[in-house]
Order: structure tokens, then C-alpha cells, then sequence
């Protein structure tokens, strides 16, 4: 007797807010105000470890280096920024003990990490990746873009329950920036938030390209 008004608020929501953004997840577990001198990494699923970690004034010039010369279009920032954030994750992951493979991390889905703390799922992932992008926001490392809250998908009919982290493109639509779907310092998966909330696995037409040796050029610099 209680579906008909369940499901109509369930609809109503939905309908308030299209995106499914929400700050739930930040407000548990992100840094209030992340530098890159002090600020926190959540691992082991569902944030249950979080570290401090930092980044050297050298560190951070090498991020800032990704955005120059200034993209020409969004599409291309967003390029800029999934490789920014990729190279963030291999200079805080051996603070964070979390520079490990990511054999959690397969065929689109996040498998269970069974007591593995060097593991990261959607909610570790989504975090981080909001900290990184605030980060780089902040130091006015985007024209294109700002950060949003994080978005969430999965139902009774969407078995896949799933979060992420979201960029706003400035006049423009919402983009899911997914850290939780690829390997330890890979450049996170980008696509519309629309394909993201929609069926799963998403359309691989959707996912926008990110081209892995530009992330990692300078990973062999100490």
C-alpha cells in the first residue's frame, strides 16, 4: 500500500535533482580546505583509512605544467585534467600505501576487496578525485570547468551502485570523472553524466579518450 506514495517521491526527487548530486560523501570524508601542502586520501573501501599526504612545491609545479600551453576547447581541458589527476595518484600513493594495482578494478564493476586496505572503490575514488580537481580549481588551473558535488547512481533496477566524482562545464552539461574504474595513476574514465547514470556498463562511444602516455611521461622523474 505504501509503493504509490514511495514511488511518487522517489519520482519527485528525481526530478528536483536530475543529476543526483550530492555531498553526503564530502561532507563524511573530504578535507574541508585541501592545499597541496596538507590534505587527505581515503582507501580501503568506503573511506575507512584516510591519510595525510602532501605534494612538493615541485610536485605541484609538474601539475600545473599539464594545463600549459591552455586548452583550446573544454573537451581538451577535460583531457588535461584526467591526466593531472592520474599524476596526482602516483605521487600520493606511496604516502598513502595505495600504489599497488588495483585488482579490485574489473570489466567496469568494483569487486569486493576482502580486508585489502591498498584497495579503492567508487567512494574512495570519488573523494579523492573531488580533492584533487578542488585543488587545481582553486590554484586557477581551469577556464572551462568547475567542480560539482559528487554524483550517485544504482536502484532496484540498477543493480550497480556507484559513485563519482563530477565536473561542470562552465554554460554547459555535467561530465563524470570515475577514478574507480581504472588502474592506480591511470587517467580516471570521462564522459557525459547522463551516459554515466544511465544503463551499465556505459556506452564506450561515451567515454571520452585519454591518452595514457601523456598522463605518465613524467612518472619517471623522482
Amino acid at each position: 500500500m505504501l509503493m504509490g506514495p514511495a514511488l511518487a517521491l522517489a519520482v519527485a526527487a528525481c526530478a528536483q535533482n536530475p543529476h543526483h548530486l550530492n555531498t553526503h560523501y564530502l561532507d563524511k570524508f573530504a578535507p574541508t580546505d585541501p592545499t597541496p601542502a596538507h590534505f587527505t586520501v581515503c582507501h580501503g573501501f568506503n573511506c575507512v583509512e584516510r591519510k595525510q599526504v602532501s605534494l612538493s612545491d615541485d610536485q605541484w609545479r609538474r601539475v600545473a605544467a599539464v594545463f600549459k600551453p591552455r586548452a583550446k576547447n573544454a573537451q581538451l581541458e577535460r583531457q588535461q585534467i584526467a591526466r593531472a589527476i592520474a599524476l596526482v595518484e602516483t605521487f600520493v600513493g606511496p604516502q598513502a600505501g595505495i600504489a599497488a594495482r588495483q585488482w579490485t578494478h574489473k570489466n567496469m564493476l568494483v569487486l569486493p576487496n576482502l580486508g585489502d586496505l591498498t584497495q579503492i572503490d567508487c567512494v574512495d575514488a570519488s573523494v579523492n578525485t573531488w580533492t584533487y580537481m578542488t585543488m587545481m580549481e582553486r590554484a586557477g588551473m581551469f577556464q572551462f570547468h568547475k567542480v560539482a558535488q559528487l554524483s550517485y547512481a544504482g536502484s532496484f533496477t540498477d543493480p550497480d551502485l556507484r559513485n563519482t566524482a563530477v565536473l561542470q562545464q562552465i554554460e554547459g552539461g555535467y561530465f563524470a570523472v570515475d577514478a574507480s574504474l581504472v588502474d592506480h595513476g591511470t587517467p580516471p574514465l570521462v564522459m557525459p553524466l547522463a551516459a554515466w547514470l544511465d544503463t551499465w556498463p556505459p556506452n564506450p562511444a561515451a567515454i571520452e579518450h585519454v591518452a595514457q602516455a601523456d598522463a605518465t611521461a613524467s612518472h619517471a622523474r623522482p
